[in-house]
């Protein structure tokens, strides 16, 4: 049987039409589907040929393959190839068998719209709030209220007419975007992959780093590494609240170095900020890191991992940050409260509130490592192993309960 799943990641094509994820989404994280279904179809956007990918970033492979849509950025663009993505979505979803659509997003929007036009059965995966995504300074364009309103009022009726929903969140999706009633529901999160975990070397030599922080000051004393791991492309990630409250923080006397990894539009506009603030000098944008070791390796680096994000699903960078055994603190939206203490959240768009937090938390060296040793428990209820029953009875249903056409089974190799 062939899974259709939909993406709204940027991918592109490579030497031999091999396909490249910029990110997370390799071939590894699309082949746990195989786990029930014979072939995966991935239905996203992709770019012109890329000529130095890295094989590592493989998106495609045995029985994995895509649909390339054109790369369009932004509603304008998606509006302009709208008739090609339709006639693409269309031509795809009549050769699959089930459908999994990644919600929310434009891509799975245009698949759900194809899916109920032609009466088909479909399941979800919800790892996304539209609501907090589009919210009060997530994107300047003077449509953002309506956007806002149409994607949730959208992911509702996609919600309530599915049979099967895989929420990333325990709750907090739930409560907002609901399932039907008879609709087979589960709420779990394998964004950890097992070598995600520190090895206990790497947590007691941060355990002693902790230890020698100490109450940090600006004029002596080692400086307190506050990393941020999340796309500039959008403001969602809060990076502007974070260098707001890092500002803040150094003008009570906090011995501080921030480091933003992370690519995107934003970038030059967050540079600015941190020179306005005057806190360039403590400032750095890494760009983005690829995945795997050079993130943990980075993590590994700080001594404290803040996301100060406007909206969230179940975030990988906060759980890959809680692996490595990272004292974290995060807004309290989506996901994130499911993953940290009540005393470990601040408000949305409060740098004033984020700063205060920072400045307490850098006070008591003894907190930090007990924060960083209940984040490494916490992670342990993520890994893949516990979670790989979940996930396969999830994508057996969806077989089960799917379109009972079958197509011969895949025996394609890599390329």
């Amino acid at each position: 049987m062939r899974l259709l799943i939909t993406s709204e990641g940027h991918f592109s094509r490579g030497p031999g039409d091999k396909i490249y994820a910029d990110g997370p989404a390799k071939y590894s994280s699309w082949a746990n589907y195989l786990e029930a279904f014979d072939e995966v179809v991935i239905l996203a956007r992709v770019a012109a040929n890329q000529n130095n990918a890295s094989e590592a970033a493989r998106a495609d492979g045995p029985c994995i393959s895509f649909c390339a849509l054109s790369d369009y950025h932004g509603p304008w663009q998606y509006l302009k190839n709208l008739p090609d993505l339709r006639c693409r979505v269309r031509e795809t979803v009549a050769r699959c068998d089930a459908f999994i659509p990644r919600v929310p997003g434009l891509v799975g929007r245009l698949a759900w719209q194809e899916l109920m036009s032609q009466g088909k059965k479909y399941a979800l995966e919800v790892v996304g709030d539209p609501w907090d995504a589009l919210g009060p300074g997530t994107w300047p364009g003077i449509f953002r209220p309506v956007f806002r309103r149409t994607a949730t009022r959208n992911l509702k009726k996609m919600c309530a007419g599915a049979m099967a929903i895989h929420y990333v969140t325990q709750n907090a999706l739930q409560r907002r975007y609901p399932p039907a009633k008879d609709a087979y529901s589960v709420g779990f999160s394998d964004a950890l992959m097992d070598f995600a975990f520190a090895k206990p070397e790497t947590i007691e030599k941060r355990y002693r780093r902790l230890d020698e922080l100490a109450a940090p000051s600006s004029h002596g004393g080692n400086p307190l590494r506050i990393g941020f791991i999340g796309s500039l492309a959008q403001m969602y990630k809060g990076p502007d609240v974070l260098l707001r409250a890092a500002a803040f923080c150094r003008n009570r006397g906090l011995n501080l170095e921030l480091t933003l990894v992370g690519g995107g539009r934003h970038a030059p506009q967050m540079r600015a900020l941190a020179q306005r603030l005057g806190i360039e000098d403590r400032t750095r944008l890494a760009g983005q890191l690829p995945s795997g070791p050079p993130i943990f390796d980075f993590l590994d680096s700080v001594d404290l991992f803040v996301m100060p994000s406007r909206a969230e699903g179940l975030p990988r960078a906060l759980l890959e940050a809680m692996a490595r055994g990272c004292p974290c603190i995060g807004s309290d939206v989506g996901g994130i409260p499911e993953l940290l203490a009540a005393d470990e959240l601040v408000p949305p768009s409060d740098p004033a509130a984020l700063a205060e937090k920072i400045l307490e938390v850098a006070a008591n060296s003894g907190g930090l490592r007990s924060m960083a040793r209940r984040n490494l428990e916490i992670a342990r209820q993520f890994s893949p192993e516990l979670l790989k029953e979940v996930r396969r009875d999830f994508l057996r249903y969806v077989r089960l309960h799917s379109a009972t056409e079958v197509r011969p089974a895949c025996n394609a190799t890599a390329g």
